[in-house]
């Protein structure tokens, strides 16, 4: 998780927020941001979907990674997609 907040994911520290109300709500909404990507990785490879965003030969990216690449592939392809925070069962 903390390569993901950091420059590997969404480089929190380049806001330079030094408001901690404004902190404070970039926090919570990165955060439910984060454990969405993490539920749509899941899945992602639950489905057997993981081919279309990682490398078949080795396994190189976490979950929060397939999630985001996922969601990339959509809007570059334009395609509608679901927020969903709830954990799969």
């Amino acid at each position: 998780m903390f390569g993901d907040l950091k420059d590997n994911g969404f480089d929190l520290e380049s806001t330079h927020l030094r408001s901690v109300l404004k902190l404070h709500r970039l926090t919570f909404i990165v955060v439910l941001l984060f454990l969405e990507l993490l539920t749509s990785g899941s899945k992602i490879i639950k489905n057997g979907l993981r081919r279309l965003v990682d490398r078949a030969d080795r396994r190189d990216l976490s979950l929060f990674r397939i999630g985001l690449y996922m969601r990339e592939r959509h809007l570059a392809n334009q395609k509608n997609f679901q927020l969903d925070l709830f954990p799969i069962l």
